[in-house]
């Protein structure tokens, strides 16, 4: 029989500290060095920083934080935030709280009479699946808490302990509002497959828990939502090719060919069910528990949902474990069978697992750790206490202030997940523009687009309300590289070269481009003058192009001209850093402008100019 004070297996504690080793120090490389794609870390940072200052409403997405999704979890992270006020807090609470599944599961696997060694096998798979990897790895999402949190409430009906299941019920629900619809379905589930049982057990771990997590999810869903939402992130939004959530149901066809689109374009289900040898599909009570969770992702028009590479597994992981480990333990082999799990889960690595990102990440330490330095160095020019428009990988750095915007959603034109218009804010003190984030200048999210219809108008495109947005203040500039900081006040002033130039179009003329002391330091300086005419249909973008002794091409990019001037003489000034390992010698210089729409476009506005710069000799 299971002993409750019987002794863990060394293995379970070194693959823990291994696995949260690993995690957080992926995690917070990729932080540190910018690396960082969406804006879920800042919001929370922002959220708690401003609870610790009596305030409720997060600039960032224009709402509270319980206007994003219903996660009151958060708020237990607040005495901690308080003492550690790091956006790594989170990555290394969500990392930690991964870690302890491998505990409750041996417990769990000790009560299924696994012997001690098929214990452990079933347990390290907690880790070991690759969703679990991912969820730990993309940064922080208060979803991810609900993995262990729910693999809790499970142990708990096992052992017959109330006490502890409304504790882990409890906290489960607080993750998020889809957890707590999965959680009353969970209850709904078993008051019919345990009828036979007594009142009292169905009242305690059936209908009562039941009532207060449906409960939850309609007082959310048709109160708080709409009153602390208004319409500002529009998740309904998701399933607009469905006919909305009532689609789904008067429209069944339709929904089921959205959802075999998502089964077969995405590899959440075969990502979770493969590493447990499919044994969950031998244990359909779980699969049927786990039902609302894979329509809400497999319905869903974002393809991310579809992925286990993001942290939409983690609800569904304990229940695809537990119907692996109730099939494993009806076998005879049982403890052979654990052992093969676990191959499979390693196996299931090279495709599924995060393997290749934590390789990538170490594989590109040293352009990270290059770039990371002077781009350190560029927002540590921003006064803690100024407004910041910013690029979705600088969000969390400077998420410690009142007002904090992301340039992303001023670049769509449109709400977060919505059609409705994005109405710009004031302009910020500062705004950071790095043109090589990808994150942000995102074409397949929409983010970074060319001029296009929507519902019968014309959303502009996303360099024209870059420049509408900056054109509400005038602008003193620091570019390097594609890393530009815009601060409120006057340019600096700059000498202005005479000449007619070299006229690009109707609107841009490049009066002359100066190079500075060839090199400064470790950069190189350029000095561009343009003559701007009001009414610029587009911002034409400017790159470096090195051409080396061995007749290589090497880019270094800038971004847009200009946003924010209406009109007249301007010069900007550039520094260059050139690209980490660029070996020495002799390069030719060439500045290129072009339009950056010219591939999404049938026919490029503006045409591609290049103009020599002459040679730098780089040692």
């Amino acid at each position: 029989m299971y002993d409750d004070y019987q002794a863990r297996p060394r293995a379970l504690w070194i693959a823990t500290l291994v696995f949260c080793a690993v995690m957080i120090a992926d995690s917070w490389f990729r932080w540190a060095t910018f690396q960082y794609g969406t804006f879920d870390v800042a919001f929370y940072t922002q959220s708690l920083w401003l609870a610790l200052h009596g305030q409720a409403h997060v600039s960032l997405l224009d709402v509270p934080l319980m206007g994003n999704h219903a996660e009151p979890i958060c708020y237990l992270l607040l005495p901690f935030f308080w003492i550690w006020k790091s956006p790594m807090l989170f990555v290394v609470a969500q990392a930690v709280m991964l870690a302890t599944m491998p505990f409750t599961a041996w417990r769990i696997a000790r009560r299924m009479e696994f012997s001690t060694r098929g214990a452990m096998w079933m347990s390290l798979t907690t880790l070991l699946a690759p969703a679990t990897g991912f969820v730990a790895l993309h940064e922080f999402h208060p979803e991810a808490l609900a993995a262990p949190f729910v693999l809790l409430v499970i142990e708990a009906r096992l052992a017959r302990r109330p006490g502890l299941f409304w504790i882990w019920f409890i906290l489960a629900l607080a993750c998020k509002e889809n957890v707590a619809l999965m959680l009353g379905w969970l209850c709904v589930v078993h008051w019919v497959l345990e009828r036979e049982r007594g009142r009292e057990w169905q009242m305690v771990f059936n209908i009562l828990p039941g009532v207060i997590a449906l409960g939850w999810v309609a007082l959310y869903a048709f109160w708080l939502a709409p009153k602390w939402n208004g319409g500002r992130v529009d998740y309904g939004e998701l399933y607009s090719h469905v006919g909305g959530i009532g689609g789904i149901f008067s429209q069944p066809g339709r929904a089921f060919g959205a959802a075999w689109h998502g089964l077969t374009g995405g590899n959440l289900v075969w990502g979770l069910l493969a590493p447990f040898a499919l044994l969950p599909l031998l244990r359909l009570r779980w699969l049927i528990v786990a039902a609302p969770l894979f329509a809400q992702h497999l319905l869903s028009s974002r393809s991310s949902e579809w992925s286990l590479q993001f942290h939409y597994a983690a609800p569904l992981l304990p229940l695809v474990w537990i119907g692996a480990a109730e099939a494993c333990a009806r076998l005879f082999w049982r403890d052979v069978m654990a052992g093969w799990i676990v191959f499979a889960c390693v196996a299931c690595q090279p495709w599924f697992g995060p393997v290749r990102a934590v390789t990538g990440t170490i594989a590109g330490a040293g352009d990270a750790l290059w770039a990371r330095k002077w781009k350190a160095e560029m927002l540590a020019t921003i006064p803690p206490n100024a407004s910041v428009t910013a690029g979705l990988p600088y969000l969390s750095h400077l998420a410690k202030r009142t007002q904090l915007h992301s340039l992303h959603l001023i670049l769509k034109g449109l709400k977060t997940l919505s059609r409705a218009e994005y109405v710009q804010p004031p302009a910020t003190d500062a705004v950071v523009v790095d043109s090589g984030d990808l994150a942000t200048f995102n074409r397949t999210a929409g983010y970074y687009h060319p001029e296009r219809p929507l519902d019968g108008r014309v959303v502009p495109a996303s360099d024209l309300l870059l420049h509408q947005y900056m054109r509400q203040s005038s602008w003193s500039v620091l570019s390097r590289n594609e890393l530009s900081i815009f601060r409120r006040g006057e340019p600096t002033p700059a000498e202005q070269p005479g000449g007619d130039g070299k006229k690009l179009d109707d609107f841009h003329t490049l009066i002359a481009v100066q190079a500075g002391p060839p090199p400064w330091g470790d950069s190189m300086l350029f000095a561009m003058t343009w003559d701007l005419k009001p009414g610029r249909p587009l911002l034409p973008w400017v790159s470096l192009f090195l051409q080396g002794p061995d007749g290589k091409l090497y880019t270094v990019g800038k971004g847009p001209v200009a946003p924010g001037l209406e009109s007249g003489r301007f010069t900007e000034t550039w520094l260059v850093r050139p690209p980490n390992g660029l070996p020495p010698g002799k390069y030719r210089g060439q500045l290129m402008v072009y339009d950056s729409y010219e591939f999404d476009l049938p026919q490029p506005r503006f045409a591609r100019r290049r103009f020599d710069v002459g040679e730098f000799d780089l040692k």
